[in-house]
């Protein structure tokens, strides 16, 4: 078959055109670093960087998850700690305050600064980490521990046969604090707040059964065994109660595998097997009521507080260690996907340098042969 010219300039541009196109695309490749910039390139390869792409983000996911649990528990742990100190702070002044040498004044300055660790106790438990609830268990927009209860007793030292009763009128005006009903005779009675030492109402008439209110509390004081005596007193106490769950936040570290990276406020602060609140509370209540009994009572509940807090920290602790050999496993197989990704992916730069300048100039000598030809051909149209 003869070749005319014709086809022999056609053939040239057409391999033109092919070192052009390869020109571009190792142009393309040293811009962008990479090998396979769209499925076409190199679909088998595509196919595998989608996969690795895929794995990459669910890693990604699951260590943003692993370090916002770890973020937690380490907050969780660094403020138990605090709530360890304020018990064992509580201890030690129980341990002083217990002495017959003790007078009430020391007792009552020794309960302002118990108040103090009672509220520090409370901003512990409501500790927030980027505007949630650390120990409201999986209810983290939920306040955990807020004033919403109330409890009454009668004063060991009364000699009437009156009891009293208390509920709650509205929550959102409790305080957590103590008060003290002290009877001035047998039908008036004072009210007072032991935690600001401030009065609260004085020149009560006192009438079997009828509720009388202060602080978003009903109080009923009623004829027992017969009605209050002169010199009577009556304590009311205002406590915590925990609105959190006992649920877990789970962290997701694998296929079907979690972590719970929280403990409940209830199995730290009210219990399970004691009141952390309730513990400092009578403490204090025994000091502004210069009760030596009740101050010793108080001393053997500070051990179990302190341990409860401990057992905690303990669970903490271990969570913390396994979910940081959960995130060195993420690490790694982040590490390992990325590679493999790039084995498919990236490009060899210096690779594709040294293929575009063996094609430039493939292309400089196609040109100029394509030059040469038309050249050619022309002299032939002319002779």
């Amino acid at each position: 078959m003869r070749v005319t010219d014709r086809q022999q300039v056609d053939a040239l541009l057409r391999a033109i055109q092919g070192i052009q196109r390869n020109i571009g695309e190792r142009q393309e490749q040293i811009s962008s670093g990479k090998r396979v910039n769209r499925p076409s390139d190199d679909p088998a390869a595509s196919e595998r960087i989608n996969q690795f792409r895929n794995v990459l983000r669910t890693t990604e996911h699951r260590l943003n998850t692993v370090n916002e649990g770890m973020g937690r528990l380490n907050l969780s742990d660094s403020v138990l700690e605090q709530a360890g100190n304020t018990v064992q702070r509580a201890k030690e002044l129980a341990l002083n305050m217990a002495s017959d040498t003790n007078t009430s004044v020391e007792r009552r300055n020794a309960a302002q600064e118990v108040q103090q660790l009672i509220l520090g106790l409370a901003g512990i438990a409501n500790t927030q980490l980027n505007g949630r609830f650390v120990f409201a268990g999986s209810q983290t927009k939920t306040e955990p521990f807020v004033p919403g209860s109330a409890t009454g007793s009668a004063g060991i030292a009364n000699g009437g046969g009156a009891s009293v009763g208390v509920s709650v009128a509205s929550a959102p005006a409790l305080q957590p604090d103590a008060y003290q009903i002290q009877f001035t005779s047998s039908t008036q009675f004072d009210v007072l707040n032991l935690t600001t030492n401030q009065t609260v109402s004085s020149g009560n008439t006192y009438a079997s059964g009828a509720p009388f209110s202060f602080d978003g509390l009903d109080v009923t004081i009623s004829d027992g065994g017969g009605p209050p005596a002169t010199g009577d007193q009556f304590f009311v106490r205002v406590g915590y109660t925990y609105q959190g769950d006992g649920a877990g936040v789970e962290v997701e570290v694998g296929d079907g595998r979690t972590v719970e990276s929280n403990v409940p406020g209830d199995q730290i602060f009210s219990g399970p097997t004691v009141d952390l609140f309730q513990n400092l509370q009578d403490f204090h209540q025994a000091l502004v009521t210069n009760d030596v009994s009740g101050i010793r009572a108080a001393i053997g509940q500070f051990d179990p507080a302190l341990s409860q807090v401990n057992d905690a920290r303990a669970t903490i602790g271990a969570r913390v260690n396994r979910l940081d050999t959960i995130k060195e496993g993420l690490d790694l197989l982040s590490v390992n996907t990325q590679t493999l990704r790039s084995n498919f992916e990236d490009a060899d730069i210096a690779q594709v340098a040294s293929d575009l300048a063996t094609l430039q100039n493939t292309l400089e000598a196609s040109m100029s042969t394509l030059a040469r030809q038309f050249q050619t051909n022309l002299l032939d149209f002319i002779k």
